[in-house]
């Protein structure tokens, strides 16, 4: 019997690498499929890693083990299938609601947030307005205090076309309005993008994503790693599992590279 693993890297020969190294064999014994490519993006901006999948002997041939189907990454619009683990006290029987928006974009832990000065809304609201203008987009647009953060959710008129490939172009513009409001100011604001409840799903997806691997790690009894995210992604998932007795997470990785490693206590 053989189990299918997934490798990320900055380029597909990268991926070859950790593969063999971590299957202690030879790269040029490595038997693979790439399933992306990759991309340098532009200026950073819709980097991704390249990944492979790989063929390899299952840790214990003996065992039937429960399938758990393909793991759906926050990128992936289809539905995980529920999973079924033999033994109930290996893992929680179901997600537990994790954290919020607020907590996951606002202040650190322990601080209270401070109310956003009305100059500091308007000002963002009117550098969004012009970008947007810019880009040809019609829409409204609603900037307030989210507590720790300021809100900005849009309604567009090309909502997919706003949002973009793997939220691309959200992300980007949200990125310039940071650059942009906090070019001149002496403290940071924390500002977010949204539109259409975007970035709650986005939550959501990351943290069924994080459930499940962390019962797969649990499982399997091995550090599972995820694929790159930014640092409010890594967030959600450090949120999500901190309360989870049987796993302990960790960032590693530099840059667009920097990953989540669930490992079982």
């Amino acid at each position: 019997m053989t189990e299918r693993r997934e490798f990320y890297a900055a380029t597909v020969e990268e991926a070859v690498a950790r593969a063999a190294q971590d299957l202690g064999v030879n790269e040029e014994d490595v038997s693979y499929r790439v399933v992306d490519s990759g991309n340098s993006g532009f200026l950073g901006i819709g980097a991704r890693d390249a990944r492979i999948e790989v063929d390899t002997p299952a840790r214990d041939a003996g065992v039937d083990e429960p399938d758990l189907g393909p793991t759906v990454f926050p990128d992936s619009t289809e539905t995980a299938p529920e999973e079924t683990v033999e033994d109930p006290a290996a893992a929680p029987e179901e997600a537990t609601t994790g954290p919020g928006l607020a907590e996951i974009f606002g202040e650190q832990e322990g601080a209270a947030p401070e109310k956003v000065p009305q100059e500091l809304i308007d000002s963002t609201e009117e550098l969004v307005v012009s970008l947007l203008e810019a880009m040809g987009f019609e829409a409204r647009v609603d900037v307030y205090d989210a507590g720790g953060y300021v809100a900005v959710d849009v309604a567009p008129d090309n909502t997919a076309l706003f949002i973009g490939q793997k939220g691309e172009t959200i992300d980007a513009l949200q990125y310039l309005v940071n650059a942009g409001v906090n070019n001149n100011r002496s403290s940071r604001a924390r500002i977010v993008l949204d539109a259409e409840g975007y970035r709650q799903r986005r939550v959501e997806a990351l943290q069924g994503m994080a459930h499940r691997t962390a019962r797969k790690a649990m499982r399997e009894d091995r550090t599972v790693e995820l694929p790159p995210m930014n640092p409010s992604e890594r967030r959600v998932v450090h949120l999500f599992l901190r309360d989870n007795p049987g796993v302990t997470t960790e960032s590693e990785g530099t840059g667009d590279s920097r990953r989540v490693r669930v490992s079982p206590v």
